[in-house]
């Protein structure tokens, strides 16, 4: 899947629809829950994307809990 920028991104009307991003974690907190809410820039607009990744995702133990940067597919 071809990389879409941040800005692209929030400017979208497809709501659900797959988008692969990359960029720098600003923010990362973690949740009692099982999912941790990560602040996404890429630098493309002022604003940051924010993801949900649920515990999951195969690699939430390893890299999404311990990451400074991360690459989300999906």
């Amino acid at each position: 899947m071809k990389r879409t920028r941040v800005a692209r991104v929030l400017a979208s009307e497809q709501i659900g629809s797959p988008f692969t991003v990359m960029g720098w974690v600003r923010t990362k907190r973690e949740s009692k829950g099982g999912f941790s809410f990560i602040e996404l820039n890429d630098g493309s607009c002022i604003n940051s994307l924010q993801v949900i990744a649920g515990e999951n995702l195969p690699n939430y133990k390893g890299d999404v809990q311990n990451c400074k940067q991360v690459v989300l597919c999906g």
